[in-house]
């Protein structure tokens, strides 16, 4: 199974929405990057549940739970180019495709985004053939 891959430009902000039609409580997390919980609640998500979300005292976090028969939603703005997993916390949902990545990237490469491909780097697998990328300027 190939991994789904998201680009996403720097800077973009974004409204996630999980929902749990289970009867067990799913936990996801994005690695190494804070969003804010705004909302949670029975049911289906809507649009209209927008008008129920918290944006006065919300607080940051890199992981979130949906409750049975339920729905939850984080915001957040993507201010570090690079590529981000979000997924869940069971490694059995995540066979079944249950994460994804995110790349963010710029329209200008720089170094104060990221860092050039060392040349020391080891490859392996299909890409060990591939040209590296150019270097950043």
């Amino acid at each position: 199974m190939l991994p789904c891959v998201k680009t996403i430009e720097y800077q973009t902000f974004v409204e996630i929405i999980f929902e749990n039609s289970e009867k067990a409580v799913l936990a996801y997390h994005l690695d190494d990057y804070s969003f804010f919980l705004v909302g949670m609640g029975p049911g289906k998500w809507s649009p209209e549940k927008r008008k129920t979300y918290n944006m006065l005292d919300v607080v940051s976090g890199h992981a979130v739970h949906v409750f049975p028969k339920s729905w939850s939603v984080i915001l957040m703005t993507f201010d570090n180019v690079g590529i981000w997993n979000l997924r869940s916390e069971l490694w059995e949902r995540r066979y079944l495709g249950q994460q994804l990545y995110i790349s963010v990237q710029t329209p200008v490469w720089s170094l104060r985004d990221e860092y050039s491909l060392p040349d020391t780097t080891l490859l392996c697998g299909a890409i060990v053939s591939l040209p590296k990328p150019p270097p950043y300027t």
